[in-house]
């Protein structure tokens, strides 16, 4: 009986196979390292590759919302733009009459304060400067305006007058007539 055991015991192991990474240790190391070092490589590549696409090929729609609210933004510049230009065109008129100059300012444009509008001359040059300054909670908006005008020699800056009506500021510049 002793010796059916033996021989049992020497079939069992003579049946049994050792794999090349069993006698091995450095190549099972290796290979389980490699393995892992590939799954991960191919991991970052899917997800960079995922990320790239998306990056370089965003949805149409988004690009086409991108689009119209930038358009709309541009829109909105130009029609203020515009609107300043009509209103800037409005502010000053100039007058003559029989015995003087009369220039007509429109207030609102410099905020309804006359302390915003400098009248100032130079010689025979009647300069005006407006300045008006509109705050919101994200930018302040500063609007500036300056116009000059040129006299003959029958014109006294000197003796002009000043003086403020309703929504207008009017300057009266008194002329003389020349003798040929």
């Amino acid at each position: 009986m002793e010796e059916n055991q033996n021989n049992e015991h020497k079939t069992i192991n003579e049946n049994y196979h050792y794999s090349t990474c069993d006698r091995h240790p450095f190549w099972k190391a290796f290979l389980i390292g490699l393995m892992t070092f590939l799954g991960a490589f191919c991991a970052f590549y899917v997800v960079s590759d995922w990320h790239f696409k998306r990056m370089m090929h965003p949805p149409i729609g988004k690009i086409d919302r991108m689009m119209r609210n930038q358009m709309r933004d541009m829109d909105n510049m130009f029609k203020a733009e515009r609107e300043f230009s009509a209103r800037a065109s409005n502010v000053i008129h100039l007058e003559q009459g029989k015995n003087a100059y009369t220039i007509l300012i429109d207030l609102r444009a410099f905020d309804n304060d006359e302390n915003n509008v400098k009248v100032g001359s130079n010689g025979n040059i009647l300069t005006i400067n407006g300045q008006s300054i509109k705050k919101s909670k994200r930018n302040q908006q500063i609007s500036e305006f300056q116009q000059s005008y040129m006299f003959g020699d029958n014109v006294n800056l000197k003796e002009m007058t000043k003086e403020v009506k309703g929504h207008f500021y009017i300057i009266t510049i008194p002329t003389t007539e020349m003798d040929d």
